[in-house]
């Protein structure tokens, strides 16, 4: 071997070695026709490379740059991944960058065994849009997102509505300033999971605390959140029967550990037959941290602090039963004196609890059918600790 043989065979190792092993048989766009410069329209080769890809049994690989799509790109049983290593939530680019140009589809939809890993996708907005695709849309099972960024969408992640989407995968995902939801999903048979996902809606363009929505949950078996985030959003995370434009409908049974929301409207919002345990966290929002209306939720609540400013922390105005053991619960704002929590329907025990607000501790509504209070700590400044409704003319 010569001396150029070898330099060139140890450049090639160092490439593919840099793609890292799930890579190394992948398609490289750029190989196809991709240019990555940010001028050309790089969809043929984005679209070629994935159709090869499932005929090979081989999945996509994408080298730093900035790609423009003009027409979504399935990936049928197809991985596309960028760079391993590159920074998922960093404020510079490091990984390459998607830009849809296209508004009538997503950028990416994933079906069966579909998946992202390793890059961003970015929207420029000519102007501040009224509707939108998501940019990612899950339509099969077994489809994962991993260590990627999407900023400015219309929607972030959302599931169709119309299939089984079960045993999804949502980890390490920052969503930055989503228009409308960050992470929708709905019709999960089968134990889906999102870890470590972060919906922040900030900036560049001020969005209001009546819009939005963090966490979208709809028909859902045995879903698993944790770590997820939540910040600046109307709703961090909404739990609801019926979402518009998905035939699924029904009820989320699932669990949620160390989730938090910040600068949100409402921090848990249970609406309708869920069931759900909610293990510790942190949930600082303008209005109720845990609002439930649902006459069938059954809803757990242990160790995580609830905080609210001008609304009570916790209120339940309907429910099968709602358990709040061992948390924070304080509402302590000046200049507005609502009860830090309010029971105005449902089946309601509070046990253990630290319950310190400026206006009443507990206001205890004439429908509410039972409630149990027991171990609680309560301050409630120059008001009753205890306001209990039930009985009076």
């Amino acid at each position: 071997m010569t001396r150029a043989t070898a330099l060139a065979a140890l450049a090639l190792f160092s490439w593919v070695g840099g793609m890292g092993s799930c890579c190394a048989q992948a398609i490289d766009v750029r190989v196809l026709g991709a240019l990555g410069d940010g001028k050309a329209d790089d969809t043929a080769a984005f679209v070629k490379a994935a159709e090869q890809a499932r005929a090979e049994r081989r999945g996509v690989f994408v080298p730093r740059g900035l790609y423009r799509l003009a027409r979504p790109v399935v990936l049928d049983g197809v991985a596309l991944t960028g760079p391993e290593g590159a920074a998922w939530n960093a404020d510079v680019d490091a990984q390459p960058v998607l830009v849809p140009t296209h508004r009538d589809g997503p950028a990416v939809e994933l079906k069966s065994g579909g998946g992202l890993r390793g890059v961003t996708i970015r929207y420029e907005w000519p102007k501040e849009p009224e509707t939108g695709p998501p940019a990612v849309l899950v339509s099969g099972v077994g489809a994962f997102v991993s260590n990627a960024k999407i900023m400015y969408p219309w929607d972030g992640i959302v599931t169709d509505g119309i299939s089984n989407v079960g045993r999804l995968n949502v980890e390490n995902v920052f969503i930055v300033s989503p228009r409308n939801v960050g992470v929708r999903v709905t019709g999960t048979w089968d134990v889906p999971a999102l870890r470590n996902v972060e919906v922040w809606n900030a900036g560049p363009v001020e969005r209001g605390l009546s819009k939005g929505v963090g966490f979208d949950l709809g028909k859902n078996d045995l879903i698993r959140l944790s770590d997820c985030f939540a910040f600046a959003m109307a709703t961090g995370f909404l739990l609801r029967d019926e979402i518009p434009g998905a035939k699924i409908k029904g009820g989320t049974w699932g669990t949620m550990a160390n989730c938090a929301t910040d600068f949100c409207g409402v921090g848990i919002l249970v609406r309708g037959e869920h069931t759900v345990s909610i293990t510790g966290g942190t949930f600082w929002d303008h209005h109720e941290g845990l609002l439930v209306e649902g006459e069938k939720a059954r809803v757990r609540l242990n160790g995580a602090e609830v905080r609210s400013n001008g609304a009570p922390a916790i209120r339940v105005q309907s429910a099968d039963h709602v358990v709040v053991t061992g948390c924070s619960v304080l509402r302590q704002m000046e200049g507005h004196h609502p009860p830090t929590v309010e029971l105005t329907g449902g089946r309601t025990v509070l046990q253990g609890n630290v319950i310190d607000g400026l206006g009443v501790g507990v206001r205890i509504g004439p429908g509410v059918k039972a409630a149990e209070l027991s171990g609680n700590l309560i301050e409630a400044a120059a008001h009753a600790k205890i306001d209990d409704q039930r009985g009076r003319k």
